[in-house]
């Protein structure tokens, strides 16, 4: 049976979100083992683009929400990672669903690296724990990128192909790797919700809603990932100051509904942890580096 994180019932709102105080069995930063090191970092699937890197990019974050619909507490994050994603549309937020009708072939491993045995928890930018108060997002929102991304999407039938690209305004170091997820917004399925009749809860908007809730609009469902789980390499001569490094790629939606289906893009460090930017765009559409 999975464990669901115990939550507390304190009087004091943060910052108008309302939300609960959490436990949570997960260390503050996660620890991923680096893969065996190779002398080389080749990928025949990325080219150089022959344009030039914008000078500056904005600063997107990624919370990962494990979740499940037999989770009674589960919609209370939900709800939560909405107001904050209201809040600032620099936040991208998504559902990996876990022991439900929804889950991906990818959540075993993703649960097992993350050490997920608590539900709901969310995971901010592959790096630490999220408690629900937007002021743990203030610090990640403030840093400065040297990464940016751009993605170009069309659908022929019902497959949605296009390229992602991956901007530097300056000389990275370390070794980085890029991810494509396909997600699925406003999937209606049944939620439990042990809201629905908690004492000193009556002001909250899952109150007095019916548990399980019907027809729950369940957020950026992971579907498919169109790379590794843990990342494709981006050669290291590629990660240089106003070099943009593009990589193709294509996925059916299936039964999917390409008009709620969306392209995630992100990069992270070598090993799928920590990640540096991000980028979301709907399906059939564009978004270009801001």
């Amino acid at each position: 049976m999975r464990k669901m994180k115990h939550w507390f019932l304190p009087a004091i709102l943060i910052l108008g979100l309302g939300m609960n105080a959490c436990s949570s069995d997960i260390e503050d930063e996660i620890i991923i083992p680096d893969p065996p090191s190779t002398n080389s970092r080749v990928n025949t699937n990325v080219s150089l683009s022959s344009n030039a890197a914008p000078s500056s990019f904005s600063t997107k974050i990624l919370i990962e929400d494990y979740t499940g619909t037999w989770c009674g507490w589960c919609p209370g994050l939900a709800h939560n990672l909405e107001k904050v994603i209201k809040a600032d549309d620099n936040i991208i937020g998504i559902g990996i669903h876990v022991s439900d009708d929804m889950e991906s072939t990818y959540a075993e491993s993703l649960t097992k690296t993350f050490k997920i045995t608590d539900y709901p928890t969310a995971i901010l930018n592959r790096s630490v724990s999220w408690e629900q108060a937007f002021r743990e997002l203030e610090d990640p929102l403030s840093e400065t990128a040297n990464i940016g991304l751009a993605i170009q999407t069309t659908i022929e039938n019902e497959i949605v192909k296009g390229t992602v690209q991956i901007g530097f305004n300056a000389d990275i170091s370390k070794s980085i790797d890029y991810v494509i997820y396909l997600v699925e917004d406003k999937v209606q399925k049944d939620q439990a919700n042990y809201y629905n009749e908690l004492e000193g809860y009556e002001d909250h908007p899952l109150y007095g809603i019916g548990d399980p809730i019907k027809d729950f609009k369940h957020a950026n469902v992971l579907r498919k990932i169109a790379t590794d789980i843990y990342g494709d390499i981006i050669p290291e001569d590629y990660t240089k100051k106003g070099k943009i490094c593009e990589a193709k790629f294509e996925m059916n939606l299936g039964d999917y509904n390409k008009e709620n289906c969306y392209i995630l893009a992100f990069v992270v460090e070598k090993g799928g942890k920590n990640i540096l930017n991000a980028q979301i765009v709907k399906t059939g559409s564009d978004k270009d580096f801001d």
